[in-house]
């Protein structure tokens, strides 16, 4: 997927597109987060259309706002070539006896070259990503609007060259003139088909888990941070906790899973990949934690989690900095109905963790994506991003291990300039990423060491 952001934050213009492992490297306030962040809430709005309800709901809204604000586009579509389909359909009436009644599906024509009909299948992808933009904007929780404009480069950006069949069901003897309400549901099944084509560039990726950078304060901090959103989203009451949405969300979850909430679709979404999920956690307990997560369920269902390396069971507030980072991954894998169906969002996985853990991480990152996963990294490290190049060289020389293929990579510079942040595509080839922004902050620092060495040796 390709998507392309209007006045994000301090950046003005970028395009990215989401690979199955994606990388945002680059400098402090570069505006990385905040990029990961509406990637996420996209993802997550558009999984929404998975459940019929809400599909219907989206898709009437855009079909409201064009037959009132677009009144001479509609009528000039159903105005186009077209051809109606006859449909029988049997219905029981009284007294038992049948009767068919003749309805229609209408087939509409579309010229390439149509400029009206280009003008028009703007205008509905325009308020597509009007409304997403809008719900992205709300989900940051401040009120003022981060994001001007989003939309998805290489979604269907013109009807031309679609054909049309809209199912009408009117009687066929009335064909001849399409009234209103027969437009209107006409017009939200055209909208239909084109949200699906949008809700196709995911890649039936449908669940989310956002790991937020300071995974370290959530984790020890957690109920007292979910009872203040509990009372703020539920009971109206003033709570100090301010916090965007994929924050929120990864919270609630955590806070779920420990609260062992039944989820219905359980029934119906069995765990998938068990296998895959303990894999995974079995290597962050073996190369980051260097011991296993224990579970403790009470009587009311409550989950605690502990440290246990060989005998000894360590409370989690006693635990290392580097278990209390690494414990998400592991209570969110356990609990993941299907790796391959869900989009992982990480900021700063190397965080509190030592260069040699680094490392491990940037291989448990390989490992989430070749599992099937769809993974987003923000990162400072040079040690991830050098790792993830040894894994890219490992796939051309088909060595066995811990590899990726360079073509299901894709990194992005967030750099600052004077006023706004500059967003770059990386070269990516068989030796892997090109990491010019480590080396200019190695070789400002090597310069740095060189003139003090050389100014100590003068003072000799």
């Amino acid at each position: 997927m390709k998507l392309k952001v209007e006045n994000l934050a301090k950046i003005k213009e970028a395009e990215v597109e989401i690979k199955n492992l994606t990388l945002f490297i680059g400098q402090n306030s570069t505006n990385k987060s905040y990029m990961a962040h509406i990637i996420y809430e996209l993802y997550k709005e558009l999984s929404l259309f998975q459940e019929s309800r809400n599909a219907y709901r989206f898709n009437t809204m855009i079909a409201k706002k064009l037959m009132s604000e677009h009144k001479k586009e509609v009528e000039y579509f159903f105005s186009l070539k077209h051809e109606f389909e006859e449909v029988i359909s049997s219905n029981q009436i009284a007294f038992d006896e049948w009767e068919d009644e003749r309805t229609t599906n209408l087939k509409i024509y579309i010229n390439e070259d149509d400029q009206k009909i280009i003008n028009f299948s703007n205008s509905i992808l325009d308020i597509i990503f009007s409304d997403l933009t809008d719900k992205i904007n709300n989900s940051f929780n401040i009120n003022k609007s981060i994001l001007k404009k989003l939309y998805v480069i290489d979604y269907i950006s013109k009807i031309a060259n679609n054909n049309f069949l809209i199912s009408l069901q009117m009687p066929i003897e009335e064909y001849t003139e399409i009234d209103y309400e027969t437009k209107f549901r006409g017009i939200i099944q055209l909208v239909k088909q084109l949200t699906e084509k949008l809700q196709e560039q995911l890649n039936n990726y449908f669940d989310s888990y956002y790991f937020p950078a300071s995974r370290t304060g959530f984790v020890l901090t957690l109920d007292e941070i979910y009872a203040g959103i509990f009372r703020d989203k539920f009971r109206g009451q003033v709570s100090a906790t301010r916090l965007g949405e994929p924050t929120i969300d990864f919270i609630q979850t955590f806070a779920d899973i420990k609260m062992g909430k039944f989820d219905f679709d359980d029934w119906f979404n069995p765990i998938e990949t068990k296998k895959e999920s303990d894999e995974l956690v079995k290597f962050l307990e073996k190369e980051i934690i260097k011991g296993n997560i224990q579970e403790e369920t009470n009587k009311e269902n409550y989950t605690s989690y502990y440290l246990k390396i060989k005998n000894e069971k360590l409370d989690l507030h006693l635990a290392s900095s580097a278990t209390l980072e690494t414990l998400p991954f592991i209570i969110f894998l356990k609990n993941t109905k299907n790796i391959k169906r869900t989009l992982f969002v990480i900021e700063e996985p190397e965080a509190h963790l030592h260069p040699k853990a680094q490392i491990q991480m940037a291989r448990f990152i390989v490992m989430l994506t070749n599992a099937g996963a769809k993974v987003l990294v923000t990162t400072h490290s040079d040690y991830i991003l050098g790792e993830i190049n040894n894994c890219i060289k490992k796939f051309e020389l088909k060595e066995e291990n811990i590899s990726i293929s360079k073509d299901n990579v894709s990194a992005y510079l967030f750099k600052n300039n004077e006023i706004e942040t500059e967003v770059k595509e990386l070269q990516i080839d068989q030796f892997g990423i090109s990491d010019e922004n480590f080396e200019e902050a190695l070789n400002e620092l090597l310069d740095e060491s060189g003139r003090l060495t050389d100014k100590i040796l003068d003072n000799e």
